[in-house]
């Protein structure tokens, strides 16, 4: 048996044991499964589940000898009984095998087992109908094989080919004029079908009528009377006949009427079919074979016209300058518009038989048969067809009447008219409720899609009736909504906006669909949108053609839009976007991203767009932002231009009009969740043009002065756009933050935003571009905070916004955005505190000022007691111990409105009003001007009165303020936690805040707070600004800038004036530079010449950190540098001497700038040319401090400076007073330097570091010792033992060079590589100076005069302090020698040479070199640079020698650009010992002198 059976040979063997019982049980189990059919096979049915393969292999087994047929002949014989079909089964398997036998040759020797079974069925009947004559015959069922093969032929001959001969029409006319009288007779009660059958039965019985002929009149009667076709059908029920009789007769009838040209006179056998198949009696495959044409013509038809579409589509966006191609494009839209209109016209369908019927059915409401033929075509192909359209909606409008009717009623004075519903009870019933227009006209509604169109007046009763729906729609508690909610979704998106775009301009049906569109929220309505423009306009032909159209004639508009022709522009845009938007917007959109000059004109061309089409404009908007598209453009250095041109469209169309904005704020939120800062462009630009609110970095001096005032003050004069422009927008902006709760969140993730985007944008290839972007995050978070803390009620705000905990916390957010966002809910709680216990006091309007000021320190600690208690845990313990928590806060809450009052801002803007009426002023502005007068001075008295509150609340906290902790200094970790922690996050976050940190530290002082130094704060602030410089961004840039100005302005006030000094500085706490521990009360103070010599010691720092910046040749450094010197031109550089390094260096940025970064070259040259305006009018070094002199005294000793010069400050060369007094003055001044240096120790650690000085037997001390003795001995010495003490001294020198000078060559020996890179830095450096000193000789011809000889003395005043003393040394030799000069120097140079060639780069020192020796290394290269000097020196003066009639001004000139080239080698030189150079060790050795002379 084959492999898979039911039975195997052991079944066959076993028979009588268990074989029989498993076949009869195995059928029997078969049959009981399939009890209908069981004979039949089912696809992919199992061979243990199919009787066929049972039987098959029982009956096989005994034709092969596998069972006996005596075995099985009863079993046979009972298996005919078990089912009726049981005896057909058996002899289509003996059919089988009959052929398997006749066939194959391996089962040919079986046949005999075969002709036996045969014999054995008793089935004879059967087996003569199916079994060949052959097989008959040799099984002897038939004797005469010739005869019963004759008597077969008859038999067909006589069942199918032969004619019964029946009576026609013309033969028994009585008979048919009875029938035809009979069956058209007037319908009545009385006569129903069950009494015209009887007619009819005894008609043809006693006239022998044919029954065919019979039926054909029936069907004739009904054709001619539809109305009555309840009757005619249910006596077509009752009449003997099939539905293929009926379908041949129909059939014929179609045919006739096909060849004789059809018409509308065969509409009535249409209606008849469509009659007869809603009432079951045909069957519709039975009549459609009889239907012309072919369906496969049809859908050929169809995919013409896509084709036909799509070559469309693409033509528009070819362009071509051809004439020919041209008039081929004409030739092309008239052949389109010839086929629209054919398509339009009725008659051309009315020879397409299939078409007809279905109108036939959707006229007699069978729905069903219409879906079934529907399904044969592509989708929407029949209802692309009007007449077929027409229908259908003809049948909706049946079916939406009750519930129209119901919902929408009419004035009495209109008579709508009423749709009748179809007068038959198998028509589609009317829907009655909302529930039944769901399920019974809104898949009509969907297969009829955008062919809705033909009917108007059905989209608006659809449109209207949902409306009413809609409104009635409430939410459940799991969120969800109705059935009808969702379903008209569906109905929107292949309904109603499709059928939109086939309309032509019908703005009313737009702003229909929009009454109801608005019902949903933007999520869904963009959805919609999206398949609109997307997807539905692809799928039908007449919409892409619909489209391609629009596209052509926007482009042609676009073409010739301008700012003069915006009238015509904007009614053609109207036109077009009236019914299909979206393609029309999509391509301007495009425009605007190329060519931002367009902007203006568009926006202005919107003006008569439906609120559909404002509508779809957003999400146009948005999904052409959601593009995957590249936002970085020139190498990831800046924003991509149709990013920002697309923003700045956003601002202006969204103020304009009134376009929904939950859209663009999503989208904006969602790009921050997702960490892309990039997008914050877009809400920058809607705040700023919607909400009137711009950023405050780009104000004037006067408008950031408003900015300090009052609220109407700051309205009025501190923002260009004038409120009743924003007005309506700004009301719209933030009902839309607030209706889709965006306002807090987006402030938080912008804030969060801001401090992740430098980590999350390393990626980038340059800084700029990351910086841009920190600056986009700060200014747009300032300026959306602004808005909204200006527009949103507090009562709105509190409870929308964390408290400052869960800020500082949760929210992930730095002290200075949560107080920023807090700030405002501190100051509304402490108003209505205050205004609370004002009210509370009985005679509030006769409250003094003292008074208030009582009730509003109450409310500060009601108020801020809380918020101090809730910050503190947010910061480490040891943040408190150095300062306290209020202060912290005070600092943080407070404002510059809180400090200042500006007086002058509101005098101008006072006087700028002129109440007064005129001839061109009407009176209602008049009264508004003086209403405004009184307002601004109603503020300008209250804010003067709460500055002097706030000023009372700082007096009385600022003894809790900073606290003194043990006996080491308390103003270092003090001052370091105060900049930290409060003024540089502060001093960066916006101008104003940067005005207001300036404004802070001087308030701090003139408070005179306790235990808090004013010049130590100063000095952490100047001392090394390379590193603040050097993070700062741009922006940050201008408000470090700021606030540096605004410190500077400060400090140069009491630099500039001893009576200004003496009178705010001079006993204050922020000047004491000694503090008796044990007491902690300050006696010592800095008097007035050691404050400008630290001024002048702050502006050297700022010079040297900025230069430093200027050469470090990094972008970022180089950028901020001139920024900030440009935003503290004003006050900075204040020297001559310090304005010429800083040009220089200024210049050789503008040179190497020039073709590489031109926007660092722009700035260069910007602040240039500012600094030469100013640079005529600033002091010399001496007018700004007194210079320390160098006296006879400093003399150099073997070649070493001996002594240093004096202080010059007061009390030191006065020659007053005793000799304890005058070291008592310059113990003073050693203590002011150690002050400017931010050293304040307290007077026990000074002394016991004195001591450890003293106890250390060094050279230098003995040295000192010596010359402190020589004031009282020295002058007993003779001249000759000085001079032997000095050459001795001079050789042990020499001796000490020569080793220093031996041990580098043999290190050099050891490391070749070392040398190598020596000598390339030592060629580096002399083509440096070979370069320099060409420089020189250049400036040197060009002069034309030269200064006399007050110029070398003048210029000793800047030397480094090592080589000023050998200088001033030399200059007493005799200069008349220029050859002893010559050989001196040349001398000198060979040193020098000599020394480099041995000398290791610092970059990998000697392990063995020790201190002493690199400094003796320092001092000797610092001296051949002074032999350079010298010689231009001597140059110079020999020619000043020559020259001795020239000006005063020329010798001014002179020392100016000698002075000018001493400085510039100190500040901008690039050798590793620079730093030995630095004007500040010179003060600290000269300091460090006095210290050792006392």
């Amino acid at each position: 048996m084959a492999a898979g059976g039911l039975f195997t040979l052991e079944t066959w063997k076993n028979w009588e044991k268990s074989g029989k019982a498993e076949l009869v049980q195995t059928i029997r189990h078969l049959i009981k499964e399939n009890g209908e059919n069981p004979g039949l096979s089912k696809p992919n049915q199992s061979p243990t589940k199919d009787l066929s393969r049972a039987l098959y292999e029982f009956l096989s087994a005994i034709v092969r000898g596998h069972l006996r047929r005596d075995y099985a002949r009863p079993v046979l014989i009972d298996m005919v009984n078990w089912h009726p079909d049981m005896a057909s089964q058996l002899v289509e398997i003996t059919t089988l095998l009959d052929l398997e036998t006749a066939a194959v040759e391996r089962f040919s020797r079986n046949r005999d087992n075969l002709l036996g079974l045969l014999k054995s069925l008793d089935a004879d009947r059967l087996l003569k109908e199916r079994l060949e004559i052959e097989t008959l015959g040799d099984a002897g069922i038939v004797r005469h094989k010739k005869n019963f093969h004759t008597k077969q032929i008859k038999v067909k001959t006589k069942l199918f080919y032969k004619q019964q001969k029946f009576n026609l029409l013309r033969e028994e006319t009585e008979g048919y004029a009875k029938l035809v009288t009979e069956l058209n007779q007037e319908i009545t009660d009385r006569i129903t079908p069950n009494s015209m059958i009887q007619v009819i039965r005894s008609l043809i019985g006693g006239f022998n009528l044919d029954p065919n002929r019979v039926l054909d009149l029936i069907l004739e009667s009904l054709e001619s009377r539809p109305h009555l076709h309840q009757f005619y059908t249910s006596l077509l029920s009752q009449y003997p006949c099939e539905s293929a009789t009926i379908s041949e007769i129909l059939g014929f009838k179609l045919n006739t009427s096909a060849k004789e040209g059809g018409g509308k006179e065969t509409q009535g056998i249409y209606t008849t079919i469509s009659l007869l198949l809603q009432a079951d009696i045909l069957q519709l495959q039975d009549i459609y074979v009889w239907l012309t044409p072919e369906d496969s013509s049809m859908a050929e038809e169809h995919q013409r016209e896509e084709a036909e579409a799509t070559e469309m589509a693409h033509r528009v966006n070819i362009v071509s300058t051809k004439d020919k191609d041209k008039e081929k494009e004409k030739e092309k839209e008239d052949e389109e518009r010839e086929r629209q209109e054919q398509q339009r016209n009725p008659e051309r369908y009315l020879n397409n038989q299939k078409i007809q019927l279905c109108i036939a059915l959707l006229q007699v409401g069978d729905w069903d048969h219409f879906q079934e033929i529907s399904r044969r075509f592509p989708d929407f192909y029949l209802v692309s067809i009007p007449p077929i359209s027409k229908a259908l909606c003809n049948l909706i409008h049946t079916l939406f009447e009750t519930v129209y009717r119901k919902v929408c009623h009419l004035p009495s004075r209109l008579q709508g008219t009423v749709i009748e519903p179809l007068d038959n009870p198998r028509a589609v019933q009317p829907a009655t409720n909302y529930n039944d227009l769901v399920l019974i006209t809104f898949p009509m509604l969907t297969a009829l899609g955008p062919h809705l169109c033909h009917d108007p007046g059905l989209m608006y009763k659809v449109l209207r009736t949902a409306r009413h729906g809609l409104k009635q729609v409430r939410v459940g508690p799991d969120g969800m909504r109705g059935l009808f909610y969702y379903e008209f979704l569906d109905i929107l998106d292949e309904v109603m906006l499709p059928a939109l775009s086939m309309l032509d301009s019908n703005p009313c049906m737009a702003e229909e669909i929009w009454e109801t569109l608005k019902f949903y929220p933007y999520q869904h309505r963009y959805k919609l949108y999206g398949r609109w423009k997307n997807e539905t306009c692809n799928q039908h032909p007449a919409l892409v053609r619909r489209r391609t159209a629009l596209l052509k004639k926007a482009k042609f508009i676009m073409m010739r839009i301008t700012k003069e022709t915006i009238k015509p522009v904007s009614r053609g845009i109207g036109k077009l976007t009236h019914n299909n938007p979206a393609p029309i917007f999509h391509y301007i959109l495009i425009q605007v991203q190329l060519y931002d000059n367009l902007i203006g004109p568009v926006v202005d061309s919107f003006k008569y767009l439906t609120s559909l089409s404002y509508d779809v404009l957003g999400y146009c908007i948005v999904e052409i932002l959601s593009e995957n598209k590249d936002r970085i453009a020139n190498d990831a250095m800046a924003i991509s231009s149709w990013l920002q041109a697309l923003s700045s469209f956003c601002g202006a169309v969204y103020k304009k009009y009134p376009i929904d904005l939950g859209g663009i704020l999503q989208f904006v939120a969602n790009q921050l969740k997702a960490e892309k800062s990039i997008d914050l462009l877009i809400l920058r630009e809607i705040v700023q043009k919607m909400g009137g609110t711009d950023t405050l970095e780009d104000l004037t001096p006067d408008q950031l002065d408003a900015m300090c005032g009052g609220e109407l003050l700051r309205r009025e004069a501190g923002q260009y756009q004038q409120e009743r422009n924003t007005k309506r927008s700004s009301v719209r902006l933030k009902e839309a933050l607030l209706e889709h709760d965006l306002a807090i969140p987006l402030l938080l993730l912008t804030a969060q935003q801001r401090s992740s985007v430098v980590y999350n944008q390393t990626e980038s290839p340059h800084l700029k571009l990351v910086g841009k972007l920190y600056d986009q995050c700060q200014d747009t978070m300032v300026q959306f905070g602004s808005y909204l803390f200006q527009v949103v009620t507090i009562d709105e705000l509190s409870g929308r916004m964390p408290p400052i905990g869960t800020l500082l916390s949760d929210c992930h957010v730095s002290a200075d955005v949560a107080f920023f966002l807090a700030r405002p809910l501190f100051i509304n709680m402490l108003n209505a505190k205050y205004d609370e216990l004002r009210k509370q006091d009985k005679g509030e309007k006769k409250m003094t000022l003292e008074q208030k000021k009582m009730r509003y320190l109450e409310a500060c600690s009601e108020v801020f007691g809380p918020i101090v208690t809730s910050i503190r845990p947010h910061f480490s313990i040891k943040v408190w111990e150095d300062m306290d928590p209020s202060f912290f806060l005070t600092f943080w809450t407070l404002t510059m409105s809180d400090l200042e009052v500006p007086h002058h801002m509101y005098e101008k803007e006072i006087k700028k009003i002129d109440p007064n009426p005129s001839s061109n002023k009407r009176k209602k502005e008049a009264d508004r001007l003086l209403a405004l007068k009184e307002k601004l001075q109603e503020e300008e008295k209250r804010q003067k009165e709460h500055v002097e509150r706030v000023l009372a609340r700082l007096q009385q906290e600022k003894d809790r303020w900073f606290t003194l902790r043990g006996a080491r200094s308390p103003k270092n970790d003090t001052v370091t936690a105060f900049l930290q922690l409060c003024l540089f996050p502060r001093c960066t976050f916006t101008t104003l805040d940067a005005i207001y940190c300036a404004k802070f530290v001087k308030m701090l002082h003139s408070l005179k707070t306790p235990n808090f130094s004013t010049l130590i704060c100063y000095d952490r602030m100047y001392c090394d600004i390379t590193y603040t410089v050097a993070s700062c961004t741009e922006q940050e840039a201008h408000r470090y800038a700021r606030f540096l100005l605004g410190t500077l302005e400060t400090v140069m006030h009491w630099h500039t004036s001893h009576n200004n000094y003496e009178r705010e500085c001079a006993s204050y706490p922020g000047f004491v530079t000694k503090y008796r521990v044990s007491r902690q009360e300050a006696n010592d103070y800095v008097d007035y010449e050691n404050y400008r010599h630290v001024v002048h010691k702050w502006h050297y720092k700022i010079t040297k950190a900025l230069i430093t910046c200027l050469e470090s040749g990094d972008y970022i450094q180089i950028r901020n540098a001139i920024l900030i010197l440009q935003g503290i031109i004003q006050r900075f550089p204040a020297i001559i001497n310090l304005a010429i390094v800083i040009e220089k260096r200024i210049e050789m940025v503008k040179l190497q700038e020039r073709n590489s970064r031109n926007d660092l070259y722009v700035l260069a040259n910007s602040y240039s040319g500012r600094l030469k305006a100013i640079k005529p009018n600033l002091p010399q070094e001496p007018e700004f401090h007194i210079v320390p002199k160098r006296t006879p005294a400093a003399q150099k000793v073997n070649g070493t400076p001996d002594s240093t010069a004096t202080s010059g400050g007061a009390g030191a060369g006065d020659g007053k007073g005793t000799p304890a007094e005058q070291v008592d003055g310059k113990q003073a001044k050693a203590e002011a330097m150690e002050v400017a240096n931010g050293d304040v120790e307290a007077k026990e650690e000074r002394e016991a570091k004195k001591g450890e000085n003293n106890s250390k037997p060094t050279k230098e001390k003995r040295d000192v010792a010596e010359k402190k003795g020589g004031g009282e001995e020295g002058e007993g010495k003779r001249p000759e033992e000085k001079k032997r003490e000095e050459k001795e001294k001079k050789k042990e020198k020499e001796k000490e060079k020569e080793e220093r000078e031996e041990k580098p060559r043999k290190r050099s020996k050891e490391s070749k590589k070392i040398k190598q890179e020596e000598e390339e830095y030592l060629e580096e450096r002399d083509e440096r100076e070979r370069g320099e000193r060409d420089r020189e000789r250049e400036r040197e011809r060009e002069r034309e005069g030269s200064a006399t000889s007050n110029t070398s003395s003048t210029s000793a005043k800047m030397d480094p302090p090592e080589a000023s003393p050998r200088g001033s040394k030399r200059r007493k030799t005799d200069h008349s020698s220029k050859n002893r000069g010559k050989e001196e120097a040349s001398r000198r140079d060979h040193k020098h040479k000599e020394r480099s060639k041995s000398r290791e780069p610092e970059s990998v020192p000697s392990p063995k070199e020790s201190k002493k020796e690199k400094k003796e290394r320092k001092r000797d290269r610092s001296q051949d640079d002074g032999v350079e000097v010298d010689q231009k020196r001597k140059k110079g003066g020999e020619e000043r020698m020559k020259s001795n009639g020239r000006q005063e001004d020329e010798h001014k000139h002179r020392h100016r650009q000698v002075e000018a080239e001493e400085y510039y080698e100190r500040y901008s030189s690039k050798d590793s010992h620079r730093a030995d150079y630095d004007y500040e060790r010179e003060y600290e050795k000269q300091t460090t002198r006095h210290k050792r002379k006392n």
